[in-house]
């Protein structure tokens, strides 16, 4: 028998899965049911645009305001915008800095997003694999220029830390004897083209300099191995992985803090059945509905937009026009730029989206939308709307 779902429990469901949503569309998931309700919101991502630019391969500046400008026109009208907030977490978890990876073009990061959308969903180990040879990975993380006379250890650093096992479960040891195996890991242009003459709508592909790769044994994780490959199936094999990475879908789904057993239930699930399984496991828990958990999130400045404006009725913004541009200027003086976290460990989140200066950045995006205010379908964005003068409630920050 299919379990209800009360029009409160849309909303946040809605919330938390999408970012975004209008009254018309919680009533529809009330009217499927719980299980078809998320399974609706679980489909299969809808493509995303593709990118071309008239800028040189210099004018990176133009670059990403037109790749960020293009992700968020995306999202704002895109059947599947589920897929689109996994799309935000993988892309604060795997992370890229766009102004650190230099080399990188647009095209290389809105590559990069696309595998997030593409392998999002699915076992994390297919993921890892993929971001593991992206480009843009291995020129910012400088795997790009690793050479068996001299590794570079920051990917591999990364990947234990961050990515997979977390701190406690490995030694330095093991971020040199994985440096090792990942030398040669490096990227060129199609037909070896010139980064200098060649156009910015090419993009960079993963290359295997075996002339660069250490061939010798490695002992890695009490284990021994010689290559890339070999790293990434034992870290794929470890339950501290799940654990780890499980544990931050939870806080970027359910609260900062999740409970433990509820983080070892879901480490279970996506170690077995991938990410989509976990958040439909999430998604129908009765846990997820606690009140506890409800407004538990504070929208990141992202999050903060999508909701807003799709609640407008907006569906396109220019970051080159003149209104446009300040909206661009204001994502980064509320402090989330896409495609440039601030550091390899991504955003803090939680609180600091409320200091002062970014917070009133946020309330200064509010003029807007003034003359909007009819059109303004806020039952979603936030709990108790009632009207636009609610946006200057704390629940408007509220995920």
């Amino acid at each position: 028998m299919a379990r209800a779902l009360t029009y409160p429990q849309a909303t946040h469901l809605l919330r938390r899965a999408a970012a975004r949503g209008r009254k018309q569309e919680a009533q529809q998931l009330v009217e499927m049911g719980l299980e078809a309700a998320v399974d609706h919101l679980l489909r299969d991502p809808a493509p995303a645009p593709i990118y071309t630019t008239a800028a040189t391969r210099n004018e990176r500046g133009q670059q990403h305001r037109e790749i960020s400008q293009l992700w968020l026109n995306h999202w704002l009208t895109t059947p599947t915008p589920a897929a689109e907030r996994m799309v935000l977490f993988w892309h604060g978890h795997l992370t890229s800095e766009f102004r650190e990876t230099m080399g990188a073009q647009g095209i290389d990061f809105w590559n990069q997003f696309a595998t997030f959308r593409q392998l999002g969903y699915g076992p994390y180990g297919e993921l890892l694999k993929a971001i593991a040879r992206n480009p843009v990975m291995l020129l910012y993380l400088n795997n790009a220029q690793s050479r068996k006379e001299h590794p570079n250890q920051n990917w591999a650093r990364e990947l234990l830390e961050l990515y997979t096992i977390g701190p406690g479960h490995y030694t330095e040891q093991d971020i040199l004897e994985a440096a090792r195996a990942f030398t040669g890991w490096t990227v060129r242009l199609p037909g070896n083209q010139r980064p200098r003459e060649a156009s910015a709508n090419v993009a960079y592909e993963f290359f295997f300099n075996r002339n660069w790769h250490d061939t010798g044994e490695k002992t890695f994780l009490g284990k021994r191995i010689r290559s890339g490959e070999e790293v990434l199936e034992i870290l794929i094999a470890h339950p501290k992985t799940y654990e780890f990475v499980g544990r931050k879908l939870l806080k970027f789904y359910l609260c900062p803090d999740p409970p433990e057993p509820l983080v070892q239930e879901g480490a279970r699930v996506f170690r077995s059945s991938g990410t989509k399984e976990f958040l439909r496991w999430l998604f129908t828990h009765e846990a997820f509905y606690n009140p506890e958990y409800r407004n538990a999130l504070i929208k990141s400045p992202l999050e903060y937009l999508v909701g807003l404006w799709y609640a407008a009725g907006v569906s396109r913004v220019d970051f080159e026009e003149r209104p446009g541009r300040g909206l661009y200027q204001a994502l980064a003086a509320m402090g989330q730029i896409p495609f440039d976290p601030p550091n390899v460990a991504g955003w803090d989140g939680g609180l600091a989206w409320l200091a002062e200066s970014p917070f009133l950045t946020r309330l200064n995006v509010l003029a807007g939308f003034a003359g909007r205010e009819r059109g303004l379908d806020l039952e979603v964005f936030m709990d108790n709307a009632g009207g636009a003068l609610a946006l200057v409630k704390p629940e408007a920050q509220l995920l």
